[in-house]
């Protein structure tokens, strides 16, 4: 008997609005206003803490970090034990951990602490409950469900910076950290009233996550994930401190174009991988990802606007639909662990960014580090293309 002949789960609705993945949203919302008001944290390190470009590197991916190490831990868990609970513990980390910065006025040690506790309590609730929307939307319509649930995350991206750098101008740094605590905790709460789609199997053979890796479509997907983390920590890490040495103070309007222009497509044009399919959406997104890095090379002749702009166009098609993609060559009881793979993929590429690339920022300058990103990008794109299409057929189902 296979998972999904178990009279406990509930099939999901052929509506991809209903009532739980509604619930989803809001739980994702809240949680998400919380986690991205730290997007601003490199200009609280450079502003607040005189921070140089490889603390700022090191300090903000040390979270990227934390969570890809978390991934190899949680995805089973997540397969075995259901979603619900991981996702409430990873609001509740990550509401102790911002509460925690209220105390920080230098780098040292306790600033490392609260990022680690950070990246493990955001991959526990991201993974568990992007795995939960997945469960609840139809397969037919799963790149749109993930584009929605990315779009609500996407537009806390632009509300939590905004929040963070008129709240930090006018009050100082420490009611937006109790503010990001209060959220977390409020998502936590909401965590309760989540359905469970727990995947119940009869027998106990499951997949363990290193021959879930081993497949031939998943290999690349997750190396793809991997070398676009390492492009968009690229941005994420040094655009602020680029722009700020042009003079840009207010810097927060990247992520905000970031986040209307990837929401947007996501809300109006969300269906286009499913009807257009999936993989070609991505190889095409992936081309055009080149120019994303290209933008911040010549901020002082373009503005935040338009660079994040550029981003949101490219990542607000491709994350969804590549992530689909993976979701595709897995089982519904390996769903946690291919969530948690791809994601930490994307995460490691991340933090190995901002880890790395401060050195070459002091060494060779912002402009270096941005353009050694296209040409990450381009490599992304050319092992997609060249990666047979045979290779991305969908996981065989538990044998009856």
């Amino acid at each position: 008997m296979n998972a999904l002949s178990n009279p406990a789960i509930a099939a999901p609705s052929e509506a991809l609005f209903n009532r739980p993945f509604l619930l989803v949203l809001v739980v994702a919302a809240v949680f998400g206003l919380s986690f991205s008001s730290f997007f601003l944290l490199p200009k609280f390190l450079s502003v607040a803490l005189a921070a140089d470009a490889v603390s700022i590197g090191s300090i903000t991916t040390l979270f990227w970090l934390a969570s890809a190490l978390t991934v190899p831990y949680i995805g089973g868990l997540i397969d075995r034990h259901g979603r619900k609970r991981y996702a409430l513990i990873g609001a509740l980390i990550l509401a102790l951990s911002c509460i925690g910065f209220v105390w920080v006025d230098s780098l040292g040690p306790l600033i490392w602490l609260l990022r680690i506790l950070q990246g493990i309590g955001f991959t526990l609730f991201l993974v568990a409950l992007s795995t939960l929307a997945v469960d609840l939307a139809p397969p037919a319509r799963l790149g749109q469900a993930l584009g929605i649930f990315g779009a609500v995350m996407i537009l806390t991206n632009a509300a939590g910076p905004a929040f963070a750098e008129w709240t930090s101008a006018h009050y100082g740094w420490q009611p937006v950290f109790v503010a990001a605590a209060a959220a977390a905790l409020l998502a936590a709460l909401l965590c309760r009233l989540l359905p469970e789609q727990r995947l119940l199997l009869a027998d106990t053979r499951h997949a363990t996550l290193w021959q879930v890796l081993r497949r031939p479509g998943i290999g690349p997907i997750i190396l793809v994930s991997a070398m676009v983390g390492w492009v968009f920590g690229t941005l994420f890490t040094f655009y602020q401190p680029w722009a700020l040495s042009l003079g840009i103070e207010q810097v927060a309007s990247y992520f905000i174009a970031y986040a209307v222009v990837a929401v947007t497509i996501r809300i109006f044009f969300g269906d286009l991988p499913d009807r257009l399919g999936r993989l070609r959406v991505v190889r095409v997104s992936l081309l055009l990802y080149v120019l994303t890095p290209l933008a911040l090379v010549w901020l002082d002749q373009l503005n935040l606007y338009v660079a994040g702009a550029i981003l949101g166009l490219t990542q607000g098609v491709y994350y969804p639909a590549l992530n689909a993609v993976a979701i595709d060559c897995a089982t519904p009881q390996e769903r946690g662990k291919v969530m948690a793979a791809y994601s930490g993929a994307f995460n490691f590429g991340l933090a190995a960014a901002g880890l790395i690339l401060g050195h070459l920022v002091l060494a060779m300058g912002y402009r270096s580090v941005f353009a050694f990103a296209s040409v990450i990008s381009l490599v992304a794109f050319a092992l997609l293309a060249v990666t047979p299409q045979r290779h991305f057929r969908p996981a065989p189902m538990t044998p009856e």
